[in-house]
């Protein structure tokens, strides 16, 4: 359930952000960043809330590349309305 979770939200974080930014780089890769800083602050920030091993190393292999799937669906579902991505780099 919480990788459906994920998987949901990154694809709606994608697709924002596709909409905002028209960048498709920066729309496919934040989700993950977004997903791998939440849980180091959950591990490393917060206070600590139970026993038995850590798993976010576990959590950061198989929910990494589910944001990942998710960001990049959702990008593509919006990519055709926002039109394409746009540079102002080199413009001349």
């Amino acid at each position: 359930m919480t990788f459906w979770i994920l998987f949901f939200v990154a694809m709606a974080v994608g697709a924002g952000l596709k909409v905002w930014t028209k960048r498709t780089w920066i729309s496919i890769v934040t989700p993950v960043i977004l997903f791998v800083g939440y849980l180091l602050f959950n591990e490393y920030v917060m206070p600590y809330r139970g026993g038995g091993a850590s798993m976010w190393p576990i959590a950061v292999m198989f929910g990494a590349p589910v944001a990942l799937i998710g960001a990049i669906i959702g990008v593509f579902i919006v990519a055709p309305f926002v039109g394409h991505d746009h540079d102002d780099r080199g413009a001349s």
